[in-house]
Parts: structure tokens; C-alpha cells; sequence
């Protein structure tokens, strides 16, 4: 009977301890999967960020161009045959610009008229006049709200990112300009950013077929992992000869019975496996200019962490029972376990980057460009005041010279001339408060001109706040807020140097509470940190903004008190003691009345250490305590 229930008890033990492991690696498997999302994602939205300040310096160009916005109007105005002449100037005007947006995968170029209908397709020069209204949300939003915005959309023939920029005259919307990024295009970018990664494109089935002509349509099979979303097979093609075991891949993303998430519009992560092989599946939801779902990117790599976690848990399993079959290794495995566990949760954790950088581009004059949003609410100036007003001025605060004109300004003089500038800087916000912010400035480069400075900032507050605190943990003690034992020895060592140097008098006090234990057994150990803490708060009481007061531990505290003699000394150490005797600590129970005992020594030249020093004080608080306690004795 006893040996029964002594292998149903290692038998539970063995269960408990699988599915503990099984949760350690369900645990680290999400936290990996998570930061998979946030990264993806991040690098899609740095992506995308970047075409869009491409396409507004581009726009920006155009406009500024002395022939192309005249025609454009005129052509619009004019009766026929003479638009088509005028179109056709414009279109020639223009094929310089178009050709340098091919090379750069743009391939999509088109001006529409007011009331949304195509003037000209820089990439489809025939095909022109259709209105476009009512089947492009971008252009029916233009109508209401004329502003620059980019997002997903599916047009009639073409399925990709567009970048809508109106266009007024006299302050009237008259038009508007368009450049569209496919999603092989995007994927590419991607696949630079994410070279280990393959890209494929979801789209909602109700998009493609309530908008896409038939032609376009035969791009697009019916996904295997949700009946409302289908597959670009275009994408699906770019990838075969990618290493990845697809079909596989695919067999477990449709196991796994996505509609929920794929419902919900938000990034998410799957971790799959193929021949003990590890590999991730990360959504990142495309949004159209409404901002609702309407597709989704679908990444696929390669994940030797996924494989680690796998085959630590069918390591830690069997390790496990072989352990609990021996016993004796039993709290040493589960102590190595949990360490190796936590270990590699932290390594886990420290993956990943929040993206909320300020953006704002220079002309080789200082003039601003474009600035974005983030900017604005990192700086609390509005757009216009950073467009209009002098951008530098406004915001660099150089640290000893914050009179520093725009052309002593290293942040845009070293883009300027060709390099990258990358430090920790200030920024003025509109309040004049100064913020800590990371600032990395590149040059504007078109047709191997530097045209321009882009400038992208951080605000690191949190992160200089942090090294605050980490530096008080380092020198603070916890309970009393005194300065530890670190922070008080630096303290000394540095009172020594000034002592063989100035050889002025100074003395350290070495103090320690009579029978502290057995306030401890008594109350309990709350009851002894009041204890601790109301002796703080005396002594502080007592001493000078120049003396120093630590906790070297347990109940053992000591005072360095710079030019004071051993005279001095004694009396404020009489002082201390008599407080203390006469001062008990309130609890909600009662009191506690404590006393304690002192060593004095004064500091020497003849003292090389901080530990001399200490040495001599512990000396002479060992006989106070020898001689009854509750004394000052000094040596």
C-alpha cells in the first residue's frame, strides 16, 4: 500500500510539475509573440511613415514647380480638343518625375479634377475622365475634410497604399494629386527591413468583390485560413522559393481557427511548428482611410527562439522526472528551472521599441517642410507655428550655448553636408520647459543632391528619470532613506582625501541598538523597522545639512561628522544616545523604548582607508556594548 501511494504521489508530483513547465513555456512562448507583433508592426508603420514623408517632400516639389500646377488647371478649365493638347504637355512635362518614382517603386501617379473624376494617370495616360467618387472613400473624404492622408485602398484595378495630397487655388479645393505603393512593392521594403521574413497579403473578400474589376479579381484566391479574407497570389508566388515549409505552416494557421482574431483588427502572433522547427505567423491589420480593417499582412519566418522554448520544455520534462525519481535532486532542479526561467522571461522582456518619434524636415535654408503629429505633441507648438515660423529657433536649446544660429546647429549642419547626426540633445517645448529628447537628423537626398534634412526625435524624460532613480537605489536605503553602506564609504573615502590634504579635524560615529533581537522576536519585524525608522528621523534632527547619516546594515548606523573634533563629537553622540533613551518608539500596541550604544574615533592622516577608520569605531562601540550598553565610548 505504501509503495501505491508513493508512486501516485511521485506521479502527481511529475503531473504538477509538466504542467508548470507547460505554462512557464505557454508564458514565454506569448511574451516572444508579442514582441514578434510590436516589432512588425513597427518596422510596417516606419515603412509606411517613410513613403509618406516621401510622397509630401515629392508633392512638395511638384507644387513648388513653375509649369506642372499651371497646366493642370488650365487643362481642367479648357474645352476639348485643347485639354487633351494640355494633358498631353503635362504628361511630358512630367515623365522626368514619373521615371524617378518607378525606380524608387512607385508606380501609381494620378491628378483627379474636384469632383473626383481622373484628369490624368502619369501610369495610364489613356485613360482618363472616369469619376472615381463612387468607389473611392480617400476622394468622397477629400469633399468634406481637404487634407493630405495616406491609407489602404482597393481602387477598380489597383490595390495598394495611396498617398492623397489636395490641391487649392485661392483657397478653394481644386484638385488633387495621388501616389499609389502596391503591396509587393511594400512587401519589398519590408523583406529589406525583415530580411528573414516572407510577406503575404490578406484581403476582406467584401472589398475585392464589391469594388475590383474581374480582371484584377483573378489575382485573388480564397484563403484557406478564413472565408471572409482572400489571398493576393501574387504575394503567394513572390515567396515560393522562400525556405519556409508552407504548406505546413498553412495547415496549422488553419487548425488554429483565426476568424476571431482576424475579427478583432489588431496585430497578433502564432507560433507554429514543423519537424521540432519554430516558426511565427504575425497579422498586422492594413487599415484603409477610414480607419478600419481591410486587409491584413501576414509574415512568416523563422523563429529559432520558438524552437529553444520548445525543446527547453521537452528537456525540463524529462529532467524532471529523472529528478523526482532520484528525490535528492528534487529543490535543486525546481531552483534551476525557475532561475532559468526568469532569466530568459528578462531577455524577453528587453525585446522590442515604443514609436512615437517627432519628425520635421528642413530645406537647405532652415525653412520647414513638413512636420508630423507627434511633433506637435511632444513640443506643444501647432503645425502651422513649426511650418511658418523658424523651426530651430523655436525648438534647439544647445547645452552651453543656446545661442547657436542655424548654421552652428551640428543636428542639421551635419546632414547638411552629407552625414548622420545621432545624439542626446534638448527641445524647447511652447511652454519654455526644456525636454530630454534623442535626435537622429539624416540628409535629404534626391538625384545625389542633399535637398534637405529630415530630423526624427524622442522624448527620453521617462528614460533620464529612470537613471534618476536606479542612481538613488544604488545610494538609498529602502526603509529609512538614509544612504547605504556604498553611498556612506564614498562618502568617507572622500572626507579622507580631504583629511590628508586640509588635515582638518573630523570624526566618525559607529551606532548600534542594545538588544535590537529581541524587539524583533517580541513585536516582529514591523515593529523593528519603526524602531530603525524613528531612530532616523531623530537623529536627522540632530545633525547638520553637512553631516552624514547611513545605514550599514541590520540595526548598525553610522555618522561622519566633517571638522568636528572627538569633543564635538561626543557631545552630539550624548545627545543622540539620551533622545533615543528618552524618545520610544509609538506603536498601535504601545511603546517601545530602545537604547543604544556608540563608537567615536577621529579620522587620522595616518588612515589609508575607509576600512582603518571603521575598524577603530567598531572597536569602540564593541566596549560600549562590553561596559553595559547604552553608552558613548570613543578611541
Amino acid at each position: 500500500m505504501r509503495r501505491i501511494n508513493y508512486i501516485l504521489l511521485l506521479l502527481l508530483l511529475f503531473m504538477g510539475m509538466t504542467t508548470f513547465l507547460y505554462q512557464v513555456r505557454e508564458e514565454r512562448e506569448q511574451q516572444y509573440l508579442s514582441h514578434t507583433a510590436t516589432l512588425l508592426n513597427t518596422t510596417y508603420q516606419a515603412s509606411l511613415e517613410r513613403y509618406a514623408m516621401a510622397m509630401d517632400t515629392f508633392f512638395t516639389s511638384v507644387r513648388r514647380h513653375p509649369e506642372a500646377i499651371p497646366l493642370f488647371l488650365k487643362g481642367m478649365q479648357s474645352p476639348e480638343p485643347e485639354q487633351a493638347e494640355l494633358r498631353q504637355q503635362l504628361y511630358k512635362l512630367l515623365q522626368p518625375q514619373f521615371r524617378d518614382l518607378i525606380v524608387r517603386g512607385i508606380r501609381q501617379w494620378q491628378f483627379h479634377r474636384r469632383d473626383g473624376s481622373s484628369y490624368l494617370r502619369m501610369h495610364a495616360p489613356a485613360a482618363f475622365d472616369d469619376n472615381l467618387l463612387s468607389v473611392r472613400p480617400s476622394l468622397q473624404m477629400l469633399q468634406t475634410q481637404p487634407i493630405q492622408r495616406y491609407g489602404f485602398e482597393a481602387g477598380r484595378l489597383f490595390i495598394g497604399f495611396r498617398f492623397i495630397h489636395p490641391l487649392f487655388r485661392q483657397g478653394a479645393l481644386v484638385g488633387s494629386m495621388e501616389n499609389g505603393v502596391s503591396f509587393r512593392e511594400l512587401s519589398q521594403d519590408l523583406a529589406k527591413l525583415a530580411p528573414d521574413q516572407a510577406f503575404l497579403f490578406l484581403l476582406k473578400r467584401s472589398t475585392v468583390e464589391s469594388i475590383l474589376f474581374s480582371d484584377t479579381r483573378q489575382y485573388f484566391q480564397s484563403s484557406p485560413l478564413s472565408d471572409d479574407y482572400l489571398l493576393d497570389q501574387r504575394s503567394l508566388a513572390d515567396i515560393q522559393n522562400a525556405p519556409l515549409p508552407l504548406q505546413a505552416l498553412q495547415q496549422q494557421m488553419i487548425a488554429a481557427s483565426l476568424d476571431h482574431e482576424l475579427a478583432q483588427g489588431e496585430p497578433f502572433s502564432l507560433a507554429l511548428f514543423h519537424q521540432n522547427l519554430g516558426y511565427s505567423a504575425t497579422f498586422i491589420p492594413v487599415l484603409n482611410f477610414a480607419q478600419e480593417t481591410d486587409g491584413y499582412i501576414l509574415a512568416l519566418h523563422s523563429a529559432p527562439i520558438l524552437t529553444s522554448i520548445q525543446w527547453d520544455f521537452y528537456r525540463s520534462t524529462g529532467i524532471s522526472l529523472v529528478v523526482i525519481c532520484l528525490l535528492g535532486w528534487l529543490v535543486l532542479n525546481l531552483l534551476r528551472q525557475r532561475q532559468l526561467t526568469q532569466s530568459q522571461a528578462q531577455r524577453l522582456d528587453s525585446i522590442g521599441q515604443a514609436v512615437g518619434e517627432g519628425i520635421y524636415v528642413l530645406d537647405p535654408q532652415g525653412r520647414t517642410l513638413y512636420v508630423n503629429e507627434a511633433a506637435t505633441r511632444l513640443t506643444g507648438f501647432n503645425a502651422d507655428k513649426l511650418m511658418q515660423g523658424n523651426l530651430h529657433n523655436l525648438l534647439h536649446s544647445h547645452e552651453n550655448n543656446a545661442q547657436l544660429t542655424l548654421s552652428e546647429c551640428p543636428i542639421f549642419v551635419t546632414a547638411l553636408n552629407g552625414a548622420t547626426y545621432e545624439a542626446d540633445e534638448q527641445f524647447r517645448t511652447r511652454t519654455g520647459e526644456l525636454i530630454p529628447v534623442v535626435v537622429t537628423s539624416r540628409p535629404l537626398m534626391e538625384e545625389g543632391q542633399v535637398t534637405g534634412v529630415v530630423t526624427v526625435f524622442r522624448d527620453i524624460s521617462e528614460r533620464k528619470e529612470h537613471e534618476r532613480r536606479l542612481e538613488e537605489l544604488a545610494t538609498t536605503d529602502p526603509l529609512t532613506g538614509l544612504s547605504n553602506r556604498r553611498a556612506f564609504l564614498e562618502r568617507l573615502s572622500e572626507e579622507l582625501q580631504l583629511i590628508h590634504r586640509l588635515q582638518h579635524a573630523s570624526t566618525l560615529l559607529m551606532i548600534d541598538f542594545d538588544h535590537f533581537k529581541a524587539i524583533n522576536d517580541r513585536y516582529g519585524h514591523h515593529a523593528g523597522d519603526q524602531v530603525l525608522k524613528h531612530f532616523a528621523q531623530i537623529a536627522r534632527d540632530c545633525l547638520r545639512q553637512t553631516d552624514m547619516l547611513g545605514r550599514m546594515g541590520g540595526e548598525e548606523f553610522a555618522i561622519l561628522l566633517p571638522g568636528t573634533n572627538l569633543d564635538g563629537a561626543s557631545h552630539l553622540a550624548e545627545m543622540l544616545r539620551e533622545r533615543m533613551e528618552t524618545s520610544p518608539t509609538s506603536l498601535d500596541g504601545g511603546e517601545i523604548a530602545m537604547t543604544l550604544s556608540i563608537g567615536l574615533t577621529a579620522l587620522t592622516t595616518h588612515d589609508h582607508s575607509p576600512s582603518d577608520v571603521l575598524n577603530r569605531a567598531d572597536k569602540a562601540l564593541y566596549q560600549a556594548k562590553d561596559q553595559g550598553r547604552n553608552r558613548v565610548v570613543s578611541t
